[in-house]
């Protein structure tokens, strides 16, 4: 039994270009899960208020949420190779340039907004590519598991950022500055992991329209596909919620639990080890008809472990309560990328994986209001109030899965992933030339 789970759940590590963009993957979303409890905690000692980290924040949010749909058109255009290998290149450089200004402690909270919102613009454009990418490295059957290892592989390096940045950041002689330094060092490997990789050409010039065209093409794909439209539409909701209670940790734990701030790195471990132990079980969900009941059932567990934080006596209790968060938020974007990818036609993957995008950038720019609100409110009402709105969440969404499948009834109630994986290859022989040539 243990052989077959572990055939099926990691079939598509049997392609060697997608374990070595899966290990480079792993180096770099380890420096991007430590950008986030870092900036969290520097925009914190900076300032000193839940306003500061949202501020910061709203720098990469804006930046993703006007150009996350272009870095998508882009991303289906040009080859995304390249522009992985430009995104993760920028992010090197302003880790080091961050670094260097907090060594040297001149960095400022304005100087810090603008250098992430520089690293936004990086985002959107790599982001798409990146996700885009995986399905030119398998065969087409792989892909709804190779989307879900690469969801693994980033629940991996949320497991070891948060210890990592916690450690780095305590320690004296490395601090804030170092930390950065070393993130640097960490996308720099990410990089050169990449350029091993092959480059898969893009459009060409007389195939393509205008930018415009494009992008209102890949909307116009969303909406003719109501299970698309659907995911999408959770999606965005619970990444908002879901990452929302960061902005408000380091106060939480300095005002109500009497910890030091650095300690979120402990909180984001215990969070991140749930999640990715659930996850690795929910891998096999993947193609079945549990996909959607699981999804309701992560979005609920990731409302009540906001109840549970926000009630938390001590430090402890804080702790477990990211074990509901943590496989909430985690394994429901696991899933939901696979069903998002699997129910998306292969010309249009750089651009629907452009508006998961969205939801990232949404988040940071609602961090800021959020981060006010817990100013004048208090961090464990705020925290309430996402526990209630997520649960609104589940309630919608129910309400819009049963709506589906009164008008499709037979694409639902059958297998809706299984059905999503069987057109993709059929997809894939209309489109000669999709796979990967060697640059």
């Amino acid at each position: 039994m243990f052989g077959r789970w572990f055939s099926t759940t990691f079939a598509a590590m049997a392609e060697p270009n997608f374990r070595i963009l899966w290990v480079g993957s792993l180096f770099a979303t380890l420096a991007f899960m430590m950008m986030f409890v870092t900036q969290s905690v520097v925009a914190f000692e900076l300032a000193g208020t839940n306003s500061a980290v949202g501020i910061v924040s709203l720098g990469v949010g804006v930046t993703m949420l006007i150009l996350g749909p272009f870095g998508g058109v882009t991303a289906d255009r040009v080859s995304k190779r390249k522009l992985i290998i430009l995104g993760q290149g920028s992010a090197v450089v302003l880790f080091a340039v961050i670094g260097v200004l907090l060594v040297s402690d001149v960095l400022t909270l304005l100087m810090l907004i603008l250098l992430t919102a520089a690293l936004g613009l990086g985002f959107a454009f790599m982001g798409p590519a990146r996700h885009a990418y995986v399905a030119d490295l398998v065969e087409p059957r792989a892909l709804p598991n190779a989307v879900a290892l690469s969801q693994l592989g980033h629940g991996g390096g949320q497991i070891l950022a948060p210890v990592l940045a916690g450690v780095l950041l305590s320690t004296a002689a490395i601090g804030s500055g170092g930390t950065y330094l070393m993130m640097a060092v960490l996308v720099f490997i990410g990089v050169a992991s990449i350029g091993m990789l092959p480059s898969t050409p893009g459009r060409a010039a007389s195939e393509r329209g205008s930018v415009l065209h494009d992008l209102r093409a890949g909307v116009n794909h969303v909406r003719s596909r109501p299970t698309l439209r659907l995911i999408l539409l959770l999606f965005v909701a619970v990444i908002v919620l879901g990452s929302l209670f960061r902005v408000v940790l380091p106060a939480l734990l300095e005002r109500h639990l009497d910890r030091d701030p650095t300690d979120i790195g402990l909180m984001f471990s215990i969070n991140a080890v749930a999640g990715f132990t659930v996850s690795l079980g929910m891998a096999g969900l993947v193609g079945t008809r549990w996909v959607w009941p699981a999804l309701f059932v992560l979005t609920f567990m990731l409302g009540v472990g906001y109840f549970a934080l926000a009630a938390a006596p001590s430090f402890g209790f804080a702790l477990l309560s990211m074990a509901l968060i943590g496989p909430g938020f985690s394994s429901f974007i696991l899933l939901s990328q696979t069903v998002i990818m699997a129910n998306t036609a292969p010309a249009f993957y750089g651009r629907v994986m452009s508006l998961t995008m969205l939801a990232f950038g949404l988040q940071s720019i609602v961090a800021l209001p959020f981060g006010m609100l817990a100013d004048e409110m208090g961090e464990r009402e705020v925290i309430v109030l996402l526990g209630i709105a997520t649960l609104g969440v589940v309630v919608l969404g129910l309400m819009g899965y049963a709506g589906m499948r009164r008008r499709l009834p037979v694409e639902v109630a059958s297998d809706l992933m299984a059905v999503a994986v069987r057109e993709v290859p059929m997809m894939a022989k209309q489109k000669p030339g999709r796979r990967p040539t060697p640059s």
